[in-house]
């Protein structure tokens, strides 16, 4: 008799494990167990800071597109993009560009990569 009940046991916790804990796993493993990742940043800003940039150092090159980011860590961020010549049709090349915040919360790219 032990052995029967402690399968009738065996089984509950299964439909237990089953019912509650597997879904509950699986939900916390999809959102990434209330780890948030950052905020995503409007690129608009950063575009126009990288096209001032690239005007200011006479670089004669156009953003083509977003690769990564933009990254904010406090007051700096990144962001990883294509860039074309301005005016020539051609191969793209990879920048990564660091920014600095001013004061009134608009972006200066400071560098590249």
């Amino acid at each position: 008799m032990p052995y029967k009940l402690g399968v009738i046991a065996m089984t509950s916790l299964n439909h237990l494990l089953r019912a509650f804990v597997l879904p509950a796993l699986f939900v916390c493993l999809s959102q990434g167990c209330g780890k948030s990742g950052s905020p995503i940043a409007d690129s608009e800003p950063f575009k126009a800071a990288v096209a001032q940039y690239l005007d200011q150092n006479n670089m004669a090159m156009a953003l083509k597109q977003i690769k990564a980011g933009p990254t904010i860590e406090g007051k700096t961020a990144t962001l990883t993009a294509s860039l074309q010549h301005a005016t020539i049709p051609g191969p793209a090349v990879t920048w990564t560009f660091r920014f600095e915040q001013n004061a009134d919360g608009s972006w200066n790219a400071v560098s590249h990569k």
